[in-house]
């Protein structure tokens, strides 16, 4: 769960006295946007609030969007304000169901800190709008599109929170950030074909239709669209890759620190029979037929259908095949077995995660103490204790054999009680398990038929104000990566702006040429940048290091490559044989997990607790 970039247009960010150009939206109206303008000198034009299907509500609640008949209007419409969020629930630390983690909070207050006045929250069950962010060039181009799917856990999250003024001002692309439903009016499912889910993810696929359709009206190039996400917009990319409804509509692919193999990505039919009855039954609705069910969830006022709906399941993507005889279904297999049999838009792939993505779960707030051994020992059992959980709590498993394995490959040599070290090699353990190796599956996968650029982000921010509350030994936490990437060093407020260190500017700089680059040649060191970033290949394996010394390929001192293969080739082997007698419908994952990262995070602190009471 993060929080992109909530950065609003700062106060310097005005009106011209010249209007932009006036589009006229295919089958719906034209449209007036705005310039934004910083410093009075450097301007882009900016598109806000654009209908990109339906309004999603009365019979439209639980229906995938309608947007081949789109909004129309007479006249020129104003889209130079926001449309409101979808609907969800502020985060709150104390929230048990969705609490805001640790690397979320510092993150939005760093950017609080570069607000003159914090962002006034909206939200609307009408919300299918995206915006578009211009180049302000005189001539007009076939400027190549990066689409944006905010993260959030697919509960929450915004594309209004997001500021590209540098990315589009300096790398000269055009910019949508797109809305799509979240939580339980986005992925709710009646497991049939009433209702088959995955709303959300068919939201950005008519967002992506209206791109196709309308962006050469803007200066872009339909046939040169780069998808572009972090965190779960990471999975709704990888999800794009290998749906069918997405076929086509874009040419290339960013994922950022977030994984479509990653354990919890996706829901199973069966697993979800239990969450329609807790629906049903929690707004007093006859259960079946999943007609009557819809009927009586499409009258409940939508407040109350997030109050009450969304606590009552980890909302996300479904395996909905099965479900409908009328439609195609968006995920027709998990993805792991989608991407082993090679169904998947083979377009070039850009994708990584930084060095310490979740350290600040592990983080005892004032104690930098490091772990003991026997912490490490607790952490590093329930993490492979999730792998091998099955639902018949009777049958047999060989746990030892495969808790053995991991911990032979793992234990420190020599043997150290030194709890720095110990420290680092369980976050070594955990980042390799979780996003090293189901990004290094993914590239084995995609670099059959497509280039693939692998990156691991090691660059601590220069800048004091950018770590405040981020201690020494942490280098860059989940989020602190989009830092680099929307140039928010250049973002602060007038007054502030001397106080980032012109290094994580230059850095900036790069990072944004290195992601465009991409976005326009389908190679990140194309132009501009004179940094060798080698292709993956299975046979040779290459990620691409941003630390603060330089900017390098990995060696085997900076990548573990015989840790991922142990994860990727070797561990479910040794899980095959110690699950045996245990065998049960294959849950999707790079290690069949059936708990998610969350739960799996909240056993391994509940032990931590009993660990330090007795």
């Amino acid at each position: 769960m993060i929080y992109t970039i909530v950065v609003l247009m700062l106060v310097t960010l005005v009106h011209s006295a010249r209007e932009p150009k006036q589009i006229t939206l295919l089958n719906q109206g034209t449209i007036a946007g705005m310039y934004i303008t910083r410093f009075r000198t450097k301007r882009i034009a900016a598109y806000l609030g654009i209908p990109y299907a339906q309004p999603p509500i009365d019979f439209r609640r639980f229906a995938p969007p309608e947007y081949t008949d789109l909004p129309q209007w007479e006249g020129v419409r104003n889209a130079t304000t926001f449309a409101p969020d979808c609907m969800q629930s502020d985060p709150k630390k104390e929230d048990v169901q969705n609490p805001l983690n640790r690397h979320d909070e510092l993150f939005a207050k760093l950017l609080e800190s570069q607000l003159e006045e914090p962002r006034q929250k909206e939200y609307s069950e009408d919300c299918l709008y995206l915006n578009v962010y211009v180049p302000d060039d005189f001539k007009m181009e076939r400027y190549p599109t990066m689409v944006w799917f905010h993260g959030g856990d697919f509960v929450r999250g915004s594309p209004n929170s997001i500021n590209p003024f540098q990315l589009v001002l300096k790398q000269k692309v055009i910019f949508v950030s797109v809305a799509y439903r979240l939580n339980i009016f986005g992925f709710f499912s009646t497991l049939d074909n009433e209702a088959s889910g995955n709303f959300g993810l068919l939201d950005q696929v008519a967002a992506l239709n209206f791109v196709k359709n309308n962006i050469l009206s803007f200066g872009g190039d339909p046939d040169n669209v780069c998808i572009f996400g972090h965190d779960a917009g990471a999975v709704s990319v990888g999800l794009h890759l290998v749906s069918s409804y997405s076929s086509g509509l874009f040419q290339k692919a960013i994922a950022m620190s977030g994984n479509v193999l990653a354990p919890d990505t996706v829901n199973i039919a069966r697993k979800e029979l239990i969450t329609v009855d807790k629906v049903a039954s929690a707004f007093s609705c006859f259960r079946k037929p999943t007609s009557k069910l819809l009927d009586c969830l499409r009258r409940v006022n939508y407040q109350a259908l997030l109050d009450i709906g969304e606590p009552l399941a980890p909302w996300k993507p479904i395996v909905d095949n099965g479900f409908s005889n009328i439609s195609q279904p968006f995920l027709t297999d998990f993805p792991s077995t989608m991407f082993q049999d090679e169904t998947f838009s083979p377009v070039p792939l850009l994708t990584g995660f930084t060095n310490m993505e979740d350290a600040l779960l592990f983080y005892k707030e004032g104690d930098d103490s490091g772990i003991s051994q026997r912490e490490f020992d607790v952490m590093r059992e329930e993490m492979i204790l999730s792998d091998i959980t099955v639902d018949n709590s009777s049958c047999f498993t060989n746990q030892h054999h495969i808790q053995d394995a991991v911990e032979f490959f793992y234990k420190p040599i020599p043997p150290t009680n030194n709890e720095t070290i110990l420290r680092k090699l369980f976050l070594d353990f955990y980042t390799e398990k979780v996003y090293g190796a189901t990004t290094y599956l993914l590239a084995k996968h995609m670099s059959k038929l497509a280039p693939v650029y692998l990156y691991r982000f090691d660059l601590k921010p220069f800048t004091d104000a950018a770590n405040e509350g981020i201690p020494d030994w942490i280098t860059v936490p989940h989020n602190f990566d989009l830092i680099f990437a929307f140039g928010l060093p250049y973002s602060a407020l007038p007054e502030d702006l001397n106080k980032w260190d012109y290094r994580d500017k230059s850095i900036s700089d790069i990072v944004m040429k290195m992601w465009t680059n991409f976005a326009w040649y389908s190679n990140p060191t194309n132009s501009g940048v004179i940094i060798q970033w080698d292709t993956f290949e299975i046979e040779r394996p290459g990620f691409f290091i941003i630390d603060r010394q330089n900017f390098t390929m990995s060696t085997p001192q900076t990548i573990n490559y015989k840790a991922l293969e142990f994860w990727t080739d070797f561990y479910p082997k040794v899980l095959e044989i110690g699950t045996k007698c245990c065998k049960e419908v294959q849950e999707d994952s790079g290690s069949e997990s059936v708990l998610t990262r969350k739960k799996l995070l909240n056993i391994i602190f509940i032990n931590l607790i009993f660990i330090f009471i007795i």
